[in-house]
């Protein structure tokens, strides 16, 4: 985790609401990364996800990941987290992030984050990759457009 980097946001991401009952594509030119994460209290047992799809609808990526969580809230941040880094790794510079998470849809889309100590390293490390992209746009979009990574 990159706990010690100081970043600055010269293009902070945005933050938009989603009015459509289904996914849409991106414009040309864009990916978006659905994300979603799951966690049980009872069990414990969790999993995150992502698909990357571009214009065209044709998902060009996806993962399902299984962390070591403690909440929901944790999980749904650890999805966003992987698909940013492998946005990352892969070079992309314009990149859509939905989830129906959409307190941590909020908070990231304005930099300020009010989570526990783990949740704030993951945050960190987002901000980090954010600055590391020259578009990025979280968008919360309700379970009903986010079926795909949902399942």
């Amino acid at each position: 985790m990159l706990l010690t980097v100081k970043v600055r946001i010269l293009n902070p991401p945005s933050y938009t609401l989603s009015f459509s009952d289904h996914w849409m594509p991106p414009i040309f030119g864009w990916i978006k990364c659905s994300t979603d994460g799951a966690f049980d209290d009872t069990t414990k047992d969790n999993s995150a996800g992502y698909v990357m799809r571009d214009f065209s609808n044709k998902a060009s990526l996806c993962a399902s990941i299984v962390f070591e969580v403690e909440s929901a809230e944790e999980a749904e941040a650890r999805a966003i987290w992987a698909g940013l880094k492998k946005v990352v790794e892969l070079k992309l510079t314009r990149i859509i992030v939905e989830s129906d998470a959409q307190g941590l849809v909020s908070q990231f889309s304005v930099g300020s984050f009010d989570g526990n100590p783990r949740t704030d390293a993951i945050f960190k490390d987002i901000q980090y990759f954010v600055s590391s992209i020259s578009g990025c746009i979280f968008s919360f979009q309700p379970r009903t457009c986010n079926y795909v990574v949902h399942d």
